[in-house]
């Protein structure tokens, strides 16, 4: 059996998102050894990550002592790293950027290794043979040739690495990213078994999609926003199991959840119900600024706004935005 151990969406920074209050780099350091701890545990051929290793898209902002950290902590796994690029593992999310990230670092000291577009990573052992290509964060619109170009070669199990977004239903977020639709994977890809998708923190489970085809998309490896989502999910990584095609077993997968502090340690949940009391402030301040427009057409639009009532700090914000619109115009 060959085994490989997926994960996706570390994110490894500097400094702690703006909701998390414990020590980040400690938090996601822990999790990242634990992960090699599961490795050896389960006897991993290969760690297979998803891509956004790092957060930050600016290199100057990942410092050398994290980058150094990271490498050292990786020598201890029992088994090499095959990455993928994410979109924040490059400046402005641009492929041709990569020479200068932090990542490139870890791709040159062989700390990492290459696992998008030409670079695969292949494994034979005990009569199977396992091959994983890699698609890389390429925009917001995705290039599906760059899924239907892919094609079997003589492995029993061919596994797509892809940092896309993905779900059951498909469709745009925020109409502004593809959402690939899992029920037509089955035509843009027929020579793929496995997909596991990054990109997407949430955890939308293992899937399996047509006879011969799973999903793999459990989410971020970490929990850095405040969403009720990251809140409650408990990350974790999915160790894949795969035996000889002939033998007519297929693949096994097992999410094994890391462990994670209570959200009230690490959260700033205070910090969360004000920040929601204020865009439901700001809510009910656009819809009055809506309905006196309507009633009140005739009055200049800062007048209006002076005799809301609303908080005084949202008057004052309004205001200056109008009045640096209106410097704009000028």
């Amino acid at each position: 059996m060959i085994s490989l151990l997926w994960r996706t969406d570390v994110h490894c920074r500097d400094h702690a998102p703006s909701s998390r209050k414990d020590d980040w780099v400690e938090t996601v350091c822990r999790k990242l050894t634990e992960v090699g701890e599961i490795a050896r545990k389960f006897d991993c051929d290969a760690v297979i990550d998803g891509g956004d290793f790092f957060d930050d898209k600016l290199p100057v902002r990942t410092s050398h002592r994290l980058v150094s950290r990271i490498a050292r902590l990786h020598t201890h796994y029992p088994c090499p790293t095959y990455a993928n690029i994410g979109n924040h593992d490059l400046r402005l999310s641009q492929l041709d950027n990569l020479p200068e990230n932090p990542i490139e670092t870890l791709f040159a000291s062989k700390v990492f290794h290459r696992l998008y577009d030409e670079h695969e990573y292949e494994h034979e052992k005990e009569g199977v043979k396992v091959r994983v290509v890699g698609v890389p964060y390429h925009g917001p619109r995705y290039d599906l040739d760059r899924l239907r170009n892919i094609k079997r070669h003589d492995e029993d199990w061919l596994i797509c690495n892809a940092h896309l977004l993905a779900s059951p239903q498909g469709g745009e977020m925020f109409k502004n990213e593809d959402i690939i639709k899992y029920g037509d994977l089955i035509d843009l890809a027929p020579s793929v078994d496995v997909f596991c998708f990054g990109h997407w923190h949430k955890n939308q489970g293992i899937e399996q999609i047509d006879e011969h085809k799973w999903v793999v998309n459990v989410g971020s490896l970490t929990r850095g926003s405040l969403t009720q989502d990251n809140v409650e999910r408990e990350p974790g990584v999915v160790v894949m199991g795969f035996w000889p095609r002939e033998k007519h077993i297929p693949p096994t997968f097992e999410f094994v959840k890391l462990g994670i502090e209570p959200s009230n340690e690490v959260f700033d949940l205070e910090k969360r119900v004000k920040e929601e009391t204020r865009a439901m402030v700001l809510d009910d301040f656009v819809e009055s600024v809506k309905k006196e427009l309507q009633s009140s057409s005739d009055k200049p639009f800062g007048e209006i706004v002076e005799s809301m009532e609303v908080p005084a700090e949202i008057k004052e914000r309004a205001l200056q935005y109008i009045d640096a619109a209106r410097k704009g115009v000028e």
